[in-house]
């Protein structure tokens, strides 16, 4: 399964903002991120917490040449260097971090924040394993398939022309979000358009009209 367009519904930014004894984010640094800028690697020095103000990240690991990409995160998510792990902004992006003992000394303060947050990063340990799953056990069409069934479900709108996706991601990033290449990618694409199954609107905007075709899996392309 790839990653998920978004990796959870809980806001950790405004909830650690609101708690009861005050801001959790009080002693955070606040940076900005450039596209593209790499914010953490398996080598970065210290165990640091991060929190998305704004903008949008990819976790993902790395080997020799190929990537695989782990999650998105947008504003309100929080991930730790704890994972060793790439981290790399896809938009211009403003992170809040912080020593991850330091905040963990203050959840100790309030135990039903502490729950939330770990319940959030358990969402992101069960979505690492399932791409994992999938990239050993399921071929690219089926990954590709998986990716947009479950981005219709986190932001398909529905008309009466079909469900409208906006992907706001490339063919690029699509790519690295299921492990293959951009002209895969495309074709692929371009196979639901023939078969009449998904329209496209603009680069990153599709229309689905049969959205039962993506349960409908042929043999891999080579």
């Amino acid at each position: 399964m790839p990653a998920k367009m978004k990796l959870s519904n809980i806001d950790v930014l405004k909830l650690l903002t609101v708690s009861n004894g005050g801001s959790l984010l009080t002693g955070f640094s606040e940076r900005v991120y450039h596209k593209k800028e790499i914010i953490s690697t398996p080598y970065s020095d210290g165990d640091r917490i991060f929190v998305v103000k704004s903008g949008r990240l990819r976790v993902y690991l790395s080997c020799e040449d190929r990537e695989f990409t782990l999650a998105l995160l947008e504003a309100g998510d929080i991930f730790s260097t704890h994972v060793k792990t790439y981290a790399e902004a896809m938009d211009d992006s403003v992170i809040m971090t912080a020593d991850t003992k330091v905040f963990q000394q203050k959840l100790i303060q309030q135990p039903d924040i502490s729950i939330t947050v770990i319940k959030v990063l358990g969402i992101l340990l069960k979505n690492s394993i399932n791409i994992i799953e999938g990239l050993a056990f399921k071929d690219v069409r089926q990954r590709f398939y998986d990716f947009l069934t479950n981005a219709i479900e986190d932001r398909g709108n529905n008309t009466d022309d079909g469900i409208v996706l906006r992907l706001q991601l490339s063919t690029e990033d699509i790519a690295l979000l299921i492990g293959t290449s951009r002209q895969t990618v495309s074709t692929l694409v371009n196979e639901l358009i023939k078969c009449q199954a998904i329209k496209k609107i603009d680069r990153q905007t599709l229309l689905i009209i049969k959205p039962e075709v993506l349960t409908q899996v042929s043999p891999e392309i080579p």
